[in-house]
């Protein structure tokens, strides 16, 4: 799959310290883009009352983060990267 990443993205990874999520993020990320579908992509979950609007999860032994992601066709736009409770107030 094809990956686009939004400057709010960037933004959200700039502020993460912890290195350890940082290398589960990386895993994620070569996985959506070697996945030939969604249907191969772990942790995905379709928003409710959205058709495109998605959340991945990135989690260590500590912190559950969610990355949000708008899926059409075979790109992928990576848009939020934020800790579980406060994806859902930013994104979508």
């Amino acid at each position: 799959m094809r990956i686009l990443v939004k400057p709010a993205f960037d933004r959200d990874i700039d502020k993460v310290k912890n290195k350890l999520l940082l290398q589960e993020l990386d895993k994620k990320i070569l996985q959506i883009e070697k996945a030939d579908s969604i249907e191969n992509i772990t942790g995905l979950k379709l928003l409710r009352t959205y058709k495109v609007h998605y959340r991945i999860k990135v989690e260590t032994t500590r912190q559950k983060f969610r990355i949000g992601a708008i899926i059409r066709g075979n790109a992928v736009w990576l848009v939020r990267f934020l800790p579980r409770k406060k994806i859902y107030e930013l994104f979508p």
